[in-house]
């Protein structure tokens, strides 16, 4: 399969450490990138697109409650960006509340999954977001968007 890289962003290390190490499991191939806050995942979003060593993600997984910059600002600011619009993001937040699931798909999210309380829950979540994204869907090739 061809390399996939993955952005986590989540300043819950113990959640963002646990979805890796399942996500590693079943799928060691799998680059993952982590950043605590949506400002960090924006300057890394930044980085790839002028250091040829900073892969841009093909998927960006995302919590929405974060200090410094949440979720929906991340949203905002990065599908606000011609070349970060098309990197699709899967909303991964512990609220299952209306109010953010309708603002997360108004800012572009292509989907969101309440965080599971099990492992084995997380784990067949992960089966289904690795089947779906790395298999189901074409997705847009990054480098090759036109600025």
């Amino acid at each position: 399969m061809t390399p996939f890289h993955l952005l986590l962003v989540d300043d819950e290390v113990a959640d963002a450490e646990l979805f890796e190490e399942v996500f590693r499991e079943d799928f060691p191939e799998v680059r993952i990138t982590r950043a605590l806050n949506g400002q960090e995942a924006l300057d890394y979003l930044a980085r790839s697109e002028t250091d040829p060593t900073v892969a841009t993600p093909q998927l960006i997984v995302l919590d929405l409650n974060m200090p410094v910059m949440n979720g929906h600002e991340f949203l905002e600011r990065a599908k606000a960006h011609d070349r970060h619009r098309s990197i699709p993001v899967l909303v991964l937040s512990t609220s299952a509340g209306i109010k953010d699931v309708q603002r997360s798909y108004h800012n572009f999210a292509s989907g969101y999954a309440v965080k599971p309380a099990s492992y084995a829950d997380l784990k067949a979540l992960i089966q289904r977001v690795s089947d779906y994204w790395r298999g189901a869907v074409v997705l847009p090739r990054i480098d090759q968007l036109a600025d």
